[in-house]
């Protein structure tokens, strides 16, 4: 593996996630804003081996040069058993009952306690999968540490008798000036669109304007592969919306790079009418994102981003999840878009202390 000179396990993190491999996503935002608060410590991150550019261009971060290297369950088991029997500290960045039980097994073969290991968990761990795993979790939830970014997630690891678990702000970086209102530009969907992020409801939208006449700019990341990637209805979706005739219509079929990316929230009304059943109790890092950046934001209420919306009142918040409810939240934003821009700007300075990486750094490099 590369290391600097120097380096050794005292000052060393290793960070488990085979499927990163470029710097989209959150998986890369994940790496990226602890790598830019780690100071002293050096940040080790077993990935897949496309993710070598990526990554080393990121500070305070190095690859892994380990084989085998792809996203391979295996390859990911023998790493995680290596460390627990080495003692060494390491997080697994999407932590599930699989992490658990291969961290139990590696405690029982070499009769080692597994208390160097941390799994982040962004669900609750209630899958059937997990389930039938669950006997072969007791080592790492008695000694391991489980973190996790909500309350509600937190309380769903202890009712499963993990005995170390702490909750800590989902690590996220705001820019480097604090966000000042913008005039209106846009409405956003960012992100790769999908049905439990409420790509339904904006195709929805989309085809009653059309209607209408109308022609506020619309800015989606939809692209055909949706129908190979998340199923034939999402691709439906897709191709109705892409035919709607909406006339403010922007669809990029590509992901931007993270400077594109961040750049569209200048202005923006961002656009998260996400399913209460997965962001109930997960952390949308995108509506992070745009908060971070002084954007308003229109969410489900009963979801980790409705909270944080009506918490600053920096957007508004719709109980049915519709077209029309969608169109009428809108609305409101619009008519008093320097308000909501004003706070919005204030949710972002907040949430940036709050969010500040360095408070998961504290917790993960504990000895």
């Amino acid at each position: 593996m590369r290391r600097r000179d120097g380096d050794s396990a005292a000052n060393r993190l290793l960070l488990i996630e085979p499927n990163l491999r470029g710097p989209s996503a959150h998986y890369a935002d994940f790496v990226r804003s602890l790598g830019e608060s780690c100071g002293d410590e050096r940040l080790e991150v077993y990935a897949h081996p496309d993710a070598d550019a990526m990554l080393g261009a990121m500070p305070g971060v190095d690859v892994t040069l380990q084989e085998p290297r792809v996203g391979l369950p295996l390859a990911e088991w023998r790493t995680i058993m290596r460390e627990v029997r080495a003692g060494n500290p390491f997080l697994v960045l999407t932590a599930d009952a699989r992490h658990a039980c291969a961290i139990t097994m590696a405690a029982a073969f070499t009769g080692t306690d597994p208390r160097s290991a941390r799994l982040f968990f962004h669900r609750p761990p209630t899958t059937t999968r997990d389930q039938y795993l669950f006997p072969l979790t007791w080592a790492a939830r008695q000694h391991s540490l489980a973190v996790t970014s909500t309350e509600q997630v937190a309380e769903s690891l202890r009712s499963l008798g993990w005995r170390r678990v702490v909750c800590v702000p989902y690590p996220a970086v705001g820019p480097a000036t604090a966000p000042e209102p913008a005039p209106f530009r846009h409405l956003l969907m960012a992100g790769a669109a999908r049905l439990n992020k409420g790509l339904d409801l904006v195709a929805g939208l989309a085809e009653t304007w059309a209607a209408e006449g109308r022609s506020i700019p619309l800015l989606v990341q939809v692209s055909q592969k949706h129908a190979d990637r998340h199923g034939h209805r999402e691709g439906e979706v897709v191709r109705a919306l892409l035919a709607s005739g909406y006339r403010g219509l922007v669809a990029d079929d590509t992901a931007p790079d993270r400077a594109a990316y961040l750049s569209r929230f200048a202005g923006a009304l961002v656009l998260a009418p996400y399913a209460r059943e997965q962001f109930a109790s997960q952390v949308s890092g995108i509506v992070l994102d745009a908060l971070l950046n002084g954007a308003p934001v229109i969410a489900t209420a009963g979801t980790w981003p409705g909270a944080q919306v009506e918490r600053f009142g920096a957007g508004e918040t719709i109980s049915e999840r519709s077209p029309a409810a969608l169109a009428q939240a809108i609305e409101l934003v619009l008519a008093d878009w320097d308000g909501y821009s004003a706070r919005a700007c204030e949710a972002g300075r907040t949430l940036a202390r709050e969010h500040d990486p360095a408070n998961l750094l504290r917790v993960l490099c504990a000895r």
